[in-house]
């Protein structure tokens, strides 16, 4: 069941119960955690091992139906590139055409204002068999620092909505992204004594 979620232009809340077509398949990410991380539709960009980060399933959730996604570079890894990004995406089909939508999502990330964490999202032309590599229809960033008055979530409230608006075009096929990205100073690194890792949940496509 779609919970409520609260959509709001400049991340401002607006209370509104949710009702429109969600284009999302598997928007909780209650499958994903089922499949422990292995989705049919959710495509993880990460490799672990080789330093580019690590992308799973989490018990955590922004509202009562368990399941979320976690991305992080892992302490334990000897060499971490945080050049990388690792997220998740999925491509989006029968969209109406020509249409002005918004994506939207929740996003968790405890480490506070000094967070090293960013979220980058957004939606992206389809390639197909090459994930990421279409031309970018709209993008934003979010830090945890600029979500205060950001909607929140009802069963952990670290949990803040951020959203980006886009016109499906012609095709009415797109790819929706969601990345994590670390910032590198010019000499610090970033903390390793822990994983660095933030959280990512309830996923919405609709129209305007």
């Amino acid at each position: 069941m779609i919970k409520p979620i609260l959509i709001a232009t400049g991340l401002l809340a607006s209370s509104f119960a949710f009702s429109a077509q969600n284009y999302v398949v598997d928007p909780q990410l209650t499958d994903y955690r089922g499949n422990q991380g292995e989705s049919d539709v959710w495509i993880s960009h990460e490799d672990s091992k080789g330093g580019l980060g690590d992308v799973g399933s989490s018990g955590d959730t922004a509202f009562d139906a368990q399941g979320s996604s976690r991305m992080r570079f892992k302490k334990k890894v000897a060499i971490n590139d945080f050049t990388a990004k690792p997220g998740l995406s999925q491509v989006l089909v029968g969209l109406p055409t020509n249409t002005e939508m918004t994506f939207s999502m929740y996003y968790c990330d405890k480490k506070g204002t000094a967070s090293p964490s960013t979220l980058y999202y957004g939606v992206r032309e389809v390639v197909e068999g090459a994930p990421l590599a279409g031309n970018v229809i709209a993008e934003s960033r979010a830090h945890v620092r600029d979500l205060g008055e950001a909607p929140k979530g009802k069963k952990k409230d670290c949990f803040r909505q951020v959203s980006v608006d886009f016109n499906s075009g012609a095709a009415g096929t797109v790819e929706i992204f969601s990345l994590m990205e670390v910032y590198v100073g010019d000499a610090d690194m970033p903390d390793m004594t822990k994983d660095i890792e933030v959280r990512i949940d309830e996923f919405a496509v609709t129209a305007k």
